[in-house]
């Protein structure tokens, strides 16, 4: 019998099993929790309600899945919580979670817009949409979501649907095992200050690849590096044309470990070292490669500012206390997100600097003719479209002062 416990999160209350009692003193979640419920990934759930609510703005949608559903805590913030009287499909091949989350329904009033299923999430998307297609389907599984990939995409509307994929995997997306990350999303990760950065985007180039299989392009709608995970939304739609447009924007980031340049290279011209420009003279670091991965855009403004948009309206106590800063970060972010971030607090270990203000760099930047923003890959970074040595000489400057 699952000890079960009353959480609540947004504008729900709802039961799953008791997160503490099992975890007991480890204070860590694992995958054999009776009912799996993570706590920490409410900030993911209140920006997927935010992104959604947005997205329902100019989309409709009818009918969504989530093929993963443990508790049903993110279906259901989504049916109380965002606009529309859309209807919802959950699987798990947990019996204690299809228990809980049948009960969670019940209790919330949701019979009519609401269906749980028992069995494998692969096999569902496939016989639960053939009659009717997805508009949505949110992957959020505990580790990597790609073994679902393709089997969501299927199930999705080919007029356009919204994918939304969440990785946890994160060791193999930032170059701990590269050959697991090469076998499971089609490309080679790298260990550097931006490795998040190359971990969204090998997952976008992932998508793209097993959507190209399905004769679909895709269009990036945001993405989200915080904590522990990585997680994008992605538009999905029957489109070959657009699809063999798109390879363009696969190709490989090349960075030295000397003097902390990058380099991205679209996948068919040469990758050759010859050709690499280092941002200190003489300098014989190593070079690295990431990818093939995905190095076109990841976000689209008006779903940002839609979903910023919305959180203003709305009382800020239903939401993480980081929501509001992310947001705005990715606002600024989105002008410059084609160049790889820059980790100011790396960048100075390497020339023994003591780091300036993030704001008092940015700002020299833009004084220098220079476009820099904040980013929310990581607090202690930047984007600028000046050259690293560029960047460098802003913080000796600053330094001086």
């Amino acid at each position: 019998m699952t000890i079960e416990r009353e959480y609540t999160e947004g504008r729900i209350t709802f039961l799953s099993a008791d997160v503490e009692h099992y975890s007991g003193n480890k204070k860590q979640i694992t995958a054999s929790i009776p009912v799996f419920y993570n706590e920490k990934m409410r900030l993911n759930r209140d920006i997927s309600v935010l992104f959604l609510s947005a997205y329902l703005r100019e989309n409709k949608i009818e009918t969504m899945c989530e093929p993963l559903t443990g508790s049903g805590v993110r279906t259901l913030r989504y049916l109380k919580e965002c606009p529309g009287d859309f209807t919802a499909k959950l699987f798990d091949v947990n019996p204690n979670a299809i228990e809980i989350a049948r009960k969670n329904i019940k209790s919330l009033n949701l019979e009519t817009r609401a269906q749980v299923l028992k069995g494998d999430a692969k096999l569902l998307l496939l016989t639960e949409s053939r009659e009717k297609r997805f508009d949505y389907v949110d992957v959020d599984p505990f580790g990597t979501p790609a073994p679902y990939v393709n089997a969501a995409i299927q199930s999705l509307n080919p007029d356009g649907g919204l994918l939304a994929l969440t990785a946890t995997d994160m060791p193999v997306l930032c170059g701990a095992y590269q050959k697991v990350a090469l076998r499971r999303y089609g490309g080679f990760s790298v260990r550097a200050p931006f490795v998040h950065e190359v971990a969204v985007r090998l997952l976008e180039g992932f998508a793209f690849r097993v959507a190209g299989l399905n004769d679909c392009s895709i269009t990036p709608l945001a993405v989200l590096s915080t904590d522990h995970y990585i997680r994008t939304w992605i538009k999905i739609e029957a489109d070959r044309k657009k699809s063999n447009r798109q390879t363009e924007n696969l190709g490989i980031i090349k960075f030295c470990e000397g003097c902390m340049q990058t380099q991205i290279i679209p996948q068919p011209q040469k990758y050759d070292n010859d050709t690499f420009e280092h941002a200190m003279h003489n300098c014989k670091g190593l070079i690295r490669m990431a990818g093939p991965l995905w190095i076109g855009d990841l976000f689209k403004i008006k779903q940002l500012k839609g979903a910023q948009e919305i959180f203003n309206q709305d009382d800020a106590s239903y939401y993480h206390k980081r929501v509001q800063r992310i947001l705005e970060e990715m606002i600024e972010e989105h002008s410059l997100i084609e160049i790889p971030f820059i980790d100011l607090h790396a960048l100075c270990d390497l020339h023994n600097f003591t780091p300036p203000k993030n704001s008092d760099i940015i700002q020299y930047l833009k004084t220098m003719g220079y476009s820099a923003t904040r980013t929310h890959f990581r607090p202690t970074a930047i984007r600028t479209n000046a050259p690293v040595a560029e960047v460098v000489s802003a913080i000796k400057n600053l330094m001086k002062r």
